[in-house]
């Protein structure tokens, strides 16, 4: 006999070798989508939430000067220029600052939930005929009001049409 015969078969074979380790990159394909559609929503809401904090800016300066002429126990045109200028930030100039009486009557009230400063008679009044009469608390309330609201009417405006 030879000494090859005596041998175990298998120890002839060799050790297993295992797979090696995939790499990170590239990615799968579902991976990149959920990178490109994480990259739009944060945009998207970094878009959003600036816009809504612009908004929120503009507002509080508003309430802020409303404040002020509070505090300073304006009269009511000064009040009603508070309101116009109010307006314009919101609006085009051409669709704002022409307006005066009965129409910008009809504008603050289309662009409030609620009836403001009574009639449209006493606000013409009080606003040509009454130049040195001093605003009215409801006078306030009503501007702080409208002031207020009026991002959202522009939205719900906005929807209806």
């Amino acid at each position: 006999m030879s000494p090859l015969a005596n041998q175990d078969p298998l120890a002839q074979l060799n050790d297993i070798i295992g797979p090696s380790t995939p790499s990170w990159f590239p990615p799968a394909p579902i991976y990149w989508l959920l990178l490109c559609v994480t990259i739009i929503v944060l945009g998207v809401s970094y878009y959003f939430l600036k816009k809504y904090h612009q908004q929120q800016k503009i507002k509080q300066s508003h309430l802020l000067k409303l404040a002020q002429l509070k505090q300073q126990q304006i009269d009511f045109i000064s009040l009603n220029q508070l309101l116009k200028g109010c307006a314009l930030t919101y609006f085009p100039r051409s669709d704002v600052a022409s307006l005066h009486g009965e129409a910008w009557f009809d504008f603050l009230q289309k662009h409030s939930d609620v009836t403001l400063f009574d009639s449209k008679q006493a606000f013409i009044k009080r606003l040509y005929q009454n130049a040195n009469q001093p605003a009215s608390e409801t006078d306030f309330i009503d501007a702080k009001k409208w002031i207020s609201t009026l991002p959202k009417q522009i939205k719900k405006a906005q929807k209806d049409v």
